[in-house]
């Protein structure tokens, strides 16, 4: 009877064996071919890219200038001057009436500030002068600021659209 049980032993072990073989290779081969489930790589990269296209901004080009070039033929025009229509104010007395206005490019005075439009009217009609070009007020600390809102209506009344304050 001994000599059964071994050989029943023996042919177990042989079968314990081969069944030990074949789960081995089995593992080894689903261990050999790892594999990356490449679906959630692919739906994060769609997200993120679709999370950076809404939330950008995109500038728009900068506008283009219009313009066009004179053909053929064209006419010259008169260069605009180098330095703005300068008007000083100057006070001389103490009275409220006691003040000089006077014009740098004309060279001489005026006597009172209602010719002052009419007088920078004729500086714009002539050429190389027009509504934009600058027009300055210089006025001395002391005279008074009635009298320099009034060089300013008066050169809006003459239609200069570039009109500024300086120090004297």
């Amino acid at each position: 009877m001994r000599s059964g049980r071994g050989l029943d032993r023996t042919a177990r072990r042989g079968k314990d064996a081969d069944s030990l073989r074949a789960r081995r290779a089995r593992r080894s081969q689903r261990g050999s071919a790892i594999r990356v489930n490449m679906a959630p790589m692919i739906d994060m990269t769609f997200l993120l890219f679709s999370f950076v296209i809404v939330t950008s901004t995109f500038e728009r080009p900068e506008g283009v200038l219009a313009s066009q070039l004179p053909k053929e033929g064209g006419h010259l025009s008169v260069a605009l001057p180098f330095s703005p229509i300068v008007i000083r104010l100057k006070q001389t007395g103490g009275g409220d009436r006691d003040f000089e206005v006077s014009v740098d490019r004309v060279g001489q005075e005026i006597g009172d500030i209602e010719e002052l439009p009419a007088l920078l009217r004729q500086l714009r009609d002539k050429p190389g002068f027009d509504a934009t070009t600058p027009v300055v007020i210089v006025a001395d600390d002391n005279v008074r600021w009635d009298h320099v809102v009034s060089c300013w209506n008066a050169a809006l009344r003459a239609g200069c659209e570039n009109i500024a304050f300086a120090q004297p």
